[in-house]
């Protein structure tokens, strides 16, 4: 399985990237630029060190820091239901410290992954998954699948730093791209099967039918699932890459969990499920996730944050439709948010009050609502703490201190005003 607990970090002069979940630790800034990183982290890093607005504000009106935890702590007190959410691109101290924060209020807990708002993905398609670290990839497999899905716009090095290196027992690796996307050119080593993506969960089934009975069939789908077939029992480690959260109730990752758990009692295999990527919130979704499940036991939907026991609601408790149907009067945005997110918001007008505490802040405005923005530094400019690369994998970013401006510092402050504010309103 993955998330080894290996600690990383990158090497003195490097840096690493947190503007996906590759958390890539080799980019050498050398004269303004930042060489191996691809063109979304070199964008961010850029972005990182450039000038931003001032670093609180309440209502669009630039205040003391101080004042501006104030005020957004007595937001969160006097609020009927709290949200806490974004969280997926803060570090693994801030992700515990705003937990922390949810539990003093009871607020609910949602970092807005694309999983845990289908109906059966996390529930189902995790029980016996086989996984893997991304570099049992590069190291081991032989056969490569990537299942309806292209690393490419997701994960831009995802495919250079973990498919393109030959395995260590093989002079070559064979790749073969299921579905749409070719994600590699055609050649001896590579095979494109496009089929549209409707056929994903017929595939998988059909697949393991295969495999297990030998019964070709005519149809298309059939057809390439044999050419597949031919292609796995011919290897001796097999890995599917493929983008879970990708359909709205969970049955392709279903499937594909189904398919890999056969092949693994014959041969090596294993699924890398990639997430959202570029196409997420923040690098350190594999972190929200995984302090969310130390805490109440999945890695989001949470009704209410309780260690003793919380509520996991999938598709009814997440973040999107918890603001859409209006159970929530005030949310607390710990980092960025979703562009599905950011939507729900702005839909609910005034009636919803916000807090952001954040490196950047999106482009539009939070004058339709009342709102309390916090900026603190950004982990690429001022890396401090820790991460879970997409694979589960833990990475250092620094040992530095968290400084008062760091998302860690202003958290501890901001759960500080919190408890006074509560004491406040309790006494006569």
């Amino acid at each position: 399985m993955s998330g080894s607990g290996t600690t990383s970090a990158a090497a003195p002069g490097r840096l690493t990237c947190t503007a996906c979940p590759l958390l890539c630790d080799d980019i050498l800034p050398a004269s303004g630029r930042f060489a191996n990183a691809c063109t979304a982290g070199a964008e961010a890093l850029v972005a990182a060190a450039a000038t931003r607005e001032p670093s609180a504000q309440v209502d669009g009106i630039a205040i003391d820091p101080a004042q501006a935890i104030g005020r957004a702590a007595a937001a969160i007190v006097r609020a009927r239901r709290v949200l806490v959410t974004g969280l997926a691109d803060a570090t693994l101290e801030s992700v515990a410290l705003a937990c922390d924060l949810a539990e003093v209020v009871g607020a609910a807990v949602d970092a807005a992954d694309a999983e845990v708002a289908q109906t059966a993905g996390p529930t189902v398609a995790r029980i016996g998954g086989v996984t893997a670290d991304w570099e049992e990839l590069r190291d081991r497999a032989d056969l490569v699948v990537f299942w309806f899905c292209d690393p490419h716009d997701t994960h831009p090095r995802f495919v250079e730093r973990f498919v393109r290196p030959a395995p260590a027992q093989a002079a070559a690796r064979r790749t073969i791209a299921v579905g749409p996307a070719p994600v590699l050119a055609a050649g001896p080593t590579h095979l494109h099967l496009p089929l549209p993506r409707e056929a994903a969960i017929d595939a998988a089934r059909l697949l393991q039918t295969l495999l297990g009975t030998h019964e070709p069939d005519d149809r298309e789908t059939a057809a390439a699932c044999a050419t597949i077939r031919t292609a796995i029992e011919s290897a001796r480690c097999v890995a599917f890459v493929t983008r879970r959260g990708a359909d709205p109730v969970g049955l392709v990752s279903w499937s594909v969990t189904g398919l890999v758990q056969a092949l693994a009692h014959s041969r090596t295999a294993f699924e890398l499920p990639l997430g959202a990527g570029l196409d997420g919130s923040g690098a350190n979704a594999a972190g929200a996730a995984a302090v969310s499940t130390w805490r109440y036991g999945a890695g989001g939907a949470i009704a209410a944050a309780d260690r003793r026991g919380a509520d996991f609601l999938p598709g009814e408790s997440d973040a999107r439709r918890l603001v859409s149907r209006g159970e929530i009067d005030c949310v607390l945005a710990v980092g960025r948010l979703s562009s599905s997110l950011e939507e729900a918001l702005t839909a609910r007008g005034s009636d919803l009050s916000l807090v952001r505490v954040a490196a950047a802040f999106p482009p539009r405005d939070d004058a339709a609502r009342p709102a309390v923005r916090l900026r603190c530094a950004s982990s690429l400019a001022a890396p401090t703490g820790t991460m879970l690369r997409g694979d589960g994998r833990r990475i250092t970013l620094s040992t530095a201190p968290a400084a008062a401006d760091s998302m860690t510092g202003m958290l501890t402050a901001l759960i500080a005003s919190v408890r006074a504010a509560q004491d406040g309103k309790a006494s006569p």
